[in-house]
C-alpha cells in the first residue's frame, strides 16, 4: 500500500451498521472520518456544534491544515438542515504507480467499481471510478495531462439521499 493510501485509510474509521438495521456494506466503512481531537464526522449525520476545525464558505467547509491526514486537502458540504452531505478529498499530484496501488487497495477494500470510465479534453485525460450502493457513492477521480507519469487524484464521497435533495434545493 502506498504512502498516501495507507495514511488516508488511518483517516477513515470503520463504522458498522451506519444507515441501515442490516448488515453493514463495503461502503459504510467510508462513512465516518475522525480528525483532530477525535472529533468524529459522519456522512449523513450532523455537523459538530463546535467547527473551528474549518472555515465555512456557504455551505461547504475546508478543513484547516494539520486537522486530517492523507489528503493534501480535505471539505465537506453540509444541507440547509446541517447534515453532512459530501466528502471531498484533494490527494495532490500522485504518480502513475501511487494511482495503481490506489485502485487496487480499493478493489481489493471496495470490490470492483460500477464504473471506470476514461475521457478527454484536449491534452487532458480524466479518468473516474465509482463504487455505489443504495445510500452512498464514492467517486475517485485522476487528471492526467497527456505524455506525463502523474495525476491530480481526488475523491468524493455521497450520501445520496442528501446529495440529491442538496442538489435540488439549490435549483
Amino acid at each position: 500500500m502506498n504512502k498516501i493510501a495507507f495514511l488516508f485509510a488511518l483517516t477513515l474509521t470503520v463504522c458498522t451498521g451506519c444507515r441501515s438495521a442490516g448488515a453493514a456494506g463495503p461502503l459504510d466503512a467510508l462513512r465516518k472520518i475522525k480528525i483532530e481531537r477525535e472529533t468524529i464526522l459522519m456522512l449523513g449525520g450532523n455537523i459538530p456544534p463546535v467547527t473551528d476545525f474549518c472555515n465555512w464558505r456557504g455551505m461547504t467547509c475546508t478543513l484547516k491544515p494539520g486537522t486530517f491526514g492523507g489528503t493534501a486537502a480535505m471539505s465537506l458540504t453540509r444541507t440547509k438542515s446541517g447534515l453532512i452531505a459530501q466528502f471531498q478529498f484533494d490527494y495532490g499530484v500522485m504518480f502513475s504507480d501511487a494511482i495503481q496501488a490506489q485502485i487496487d487497495d480499493y478493489t481489493r477494500m471496495l470490490g470492483k467499481p460500477s464504473r471506470d470510465s476514461i475521457s478527454k479534453s484536449g491534452s487532458i485525460d480524466f479518468r473516474e471510478l465509482t463504487w455505489s450502493d443504495s445510500s452512498t457513492t464514492f467517486e475517485l477521480s485522476y487528471k492526467y495531462v497527456t505524455g506525463r507519469e502523474q495525476a491530480e487524484a481526488s475523491a468524493t464521497l455521497s450520501d445520496n439521499a442528501l446529495t440529491e435533495h442538496h442538489h435540488e434545493s439549490l435549483d
